[in-house]
């Protein structure tokens, strides 16, 4: 699976993916999967990402997540 940047931000924005908020709602991480991706700061540098999801069990909202080091959070989607 190929993954593309998403955002970057801090915790508990209004980030939306595919309109559902992100932060108002439970993650679901997928069997413990992680991928290992560029950090979108240090292009560079990676680092593992979680792969969760979130929304409705018949309509989930698939993404990676990943704590950065400057305290910023960094989502990657699907591509």
């Amino acid at each position: 699976m190929s993954w593309k940047t998403a955002h970057i931000g801090k915790e508990g924005d209004q980030l939306a993916l595919s309109g559902v908020k992100v932060w108002q709602q439970e993650w679901r991480w997928l069997d413990s999967r992680t991928v290992t991706l560029p950090n979108p700061l240090e292009p560079v540098q990676t680092q593992s990402y979680m792969i969760c999801e979130v929304g409705t069990k018949t309509r989930p909202v698939q993404f990676a997540a990943s704590k950065l080091p400057s305290g910023l959070w960094s989502f990657y989607v699907p591509d």
